[in-house]
């Protein structure tokens, strides 16, 4: 089953996918080859998601996108110190290729830019080239979770081209930004701007400055967590070069782009965004690379000033039907029936803040296994906040499952403000707003019950015979209990049983519906519908009752009196022996349901 997620993405590459404006990059010859209509988006979560649509899988050379990582790398080989000795963090205004110098050290302004990133890769360890590149990879290989590779075409296309580059390198040797041959040192930049890489790769790296570093898919640690957060800042304040103001008021996470197309975004503590669109605009910025993110950072309020609320798991609990029923009472074929499709009934309870990636969490915690029920309830009592966004996704959850043939039942969906706006009452197909679990779960019964058995849920009149008490009584003694009932009729809102009365008597329901109802007139503790008994410890001694039982409709009753079943018992013992082994049963079935009820409730907190 396609996760909103997944549809979401898909409908951003169908949307953005018109926009052809912009160039290949040809100023590297190597990079004119690439397929202007090449267009993938990918989105990997800080626990270990990955989400993606389109040429997700199209290698293309990572370019100054490698510059965020190298400077980690360097800051893990040579210390902040030392780093910050040869290259600052001021935003330069300028393009990437802009020999931006601070006119008294010769330090460039920022990593980000060419000369910066120059000087950068002079800065991690190797003997020579081959050696720094080779750490490099390495490196990159942590944060992508695969071996990668240099694209040799691109690689030479940099050498022979790069005279720019090099004219910069040699500007940093002499002002000993540089320490020693500048040859190596920016062969080393080309080396790492020519790695291949993967629209998914992207955005598994992104997740990993998302995750403190630790690739979310592989759980290797690709750099010290000390210097996530210096990555990240250098990418936010400069990663989109002459861009980088609006694009931070803009979209306001940080990013970085590279001239073969592929921008990467990260949101911390939350997810990376990988796109790679070989169209450029006049920054050197993918065209639909921007427009992908900044669509995504509007629609889902991932703006990293939007006051982010933390990103834990949202559900509090998840369970099936079998293991919590609703307050009604069934008869022996309605729990007979429930026995084989209760577990058919997924109830989710969700809590806190939903925003895009608690959001995306509770989304694959519903489809997974999604074969496995035809039932959601998605329970959102204890939700403290939402993210319009976010609203947005759960909504194109319970469409798909809708569509799925699925029911969906939602609890207080006013937590939820979105769902209202989505006009899911619409939405076609088995779907219901309640404002208890417990009247979802009745619903989703009713439904479940009355696909295998209509009668078992709207019979109107239900003879006593078809009790659970009856089970295993032949014609005659059926006939002979049928003998001792009293019929009493009580009209809507008559009090068939109250608290604290002396229980002197046995009721089988045959018409019309009643609840049990907390002491006082409170909450309803149960329903009886028509098939079903109460009061069934009057039989078996002399005890006041405990809860006030309350016709919902007109009700037709079978008063079984004590007395009455007393002579029973002597005239007929073998009569009230099986329904006193019934009762038994039913007791013990009843206190067996309690029992997972309660190990549900204590597993959810």
């Amino acid at each position: 089953m396609e996760s909103p997620v997944a549809a979401l993405l898909a409908e951003l590459r169908a949307k953005y996918k018109t926009e052809t404006s912009g160039e290949v990059a040809t100023y590297i010859p190597e990079l004119s080859n690439a397929d202007p209509d090449w267009f993938g988006i990918a989105i990997a979560t800080v626990d270990g998601q990955v989400y993606e649509v389109g040429d997700t899988d199209q290698p293309f050379t990572i370019q100054s996108i490698s510059k965020p990582f190298v400077y980690g790398l360097a800051l893990e080989d040579s210390g902040e110190d030392e780093v910050l000795s040869h290259v600052g963090l001021e935003p330069s205004g300028d393009a990437f290729n802009a020999i931006s110098l601070h006119p008294d050290s010769g330090r460039p302004l920022n990593p980000m830019i060419n000369a910066g990133a120059i000087a950068t890769a002079g800065l991690v360890r190797g003997a020579g080239t081959d050696d720094r590149i080779e750490r490099i990879l390495r490196a990159f290989g942590r944060y992508a979770g695969r071996d990668l590779e240099i694209d040799h075409a691109v690689y030479q296309s940099e050498r022979d081209t790069g005279h720019r580059n090099r004219a910069i390198s040699h500007l940093l040797r002499n002002f000993d930004v540089i320490a020693s041959d500048p040859a190596p040192v920016v062969d080393a930049y080309f080396g790492q701007c020519s790695i291949s890489v993967t629209c998914r790769d992207l955005a598994v790296m992104a997740a990993t400055l998302a995750n403190k570093g630790v690739n979310p898919v592989s759980g290797a640690k690709a750099i010290d967590d000390r210097y996530v957060e210096r990555v990240l800042s250098v990418m936010g304040s400069c990663g989109m070069y002459d861009y980088a103001g609006e694009w931070l008021y803009r979209v306001g996470m940080p990013a970085k782009s590279g001239v073969a197309g592929g921008v990467l975004e990260v949101l911390p503590g939350q997810l990376g965004i990988g796109v790679f669109s070989p169209r450029l605009d006049a920054r050197g910025n993918s065209v639909r690379g921007v427009a992908v993110c900044s669509d995504l950072s509007r629609r889902f309020g991932l703006h990293q000033y939007n006051v982010p609320v933390p990103a834990r798991s949202v559900v509090r609990a998840m369970y099936d039907g079998s293991s919590v029923r609703s307050k009604r009472a069934r008869t022996l074929r309605q729990k007979e029936l429930l026995l084989q499709v209760a577990h058919r009934i997924r109830i989710i309870e969700v809590q806190g803040d939903l925003v895009f990636a608690s959001a995306e969490s509770l989304i694959r915690t519903a489809l997974d296994g999604a074969g496995d029920f035809d039932c959601l309830v998605l329970d959102f009592r204890r939700v403290t906040g939402s993210q319009s966004a976010a609203g947005d996704l759960i909504a194109r959850l319970v469409r798909v499952q809708i569509d799925d043939a699925r029911a969906v039942a939602i609890t207080a969906a006013e937590a939820v403000p979105a769902l209202r706006e989505a006009s899911l009452d619409r939405a076609g197909g088995d779907f219901t707003a309640t404002d208890s679990l417990d009247a979802a779960l009745e619903w989703c019964e009713n439904l479940l019950l009355r696909r295998m058995d209509p009668a078992s849920v709207d019979a109107v009149v239900v003879d006593v015979e078809d009790n659970e008490l009856m089970r295993g009584l032949n014609a005659n003694q059926i006939a002979t209990f049928k003998s001792v009932l009293q019929p009493r009729e009580f009209a809507a809102g008559d009090f068939i049983i109250r608290a604290g009365d002396e229980a002197r008597s046995l009721f089988f329901l045959a018409q019309g519906e009643a609840s049990v109802l907390a002491p006082g007139g409170g909450r309803r503790l149960a329903t009886y519908p028509p098939g079903t008994a109460f009061g069934e410890m009057s039989i078996v001694g002399e005890r006041p009752r405990t809860a006030d039982i309350r016709a919902d409709t007109d009700c037709l009753c079978y008063e079984l009196d004590r007395g009455d079943f007393t002579r029973l018992t002597s005239e007929a013992p073998a009569l009230a022996s099986a329904i006193y082994a019934n009762l038994a049963e039913k007791l013990a079935a009843s206190l067996a349901q309690a029992n997972l009820e309660i190990a549900a409730l204590y597993a959810s907190g």
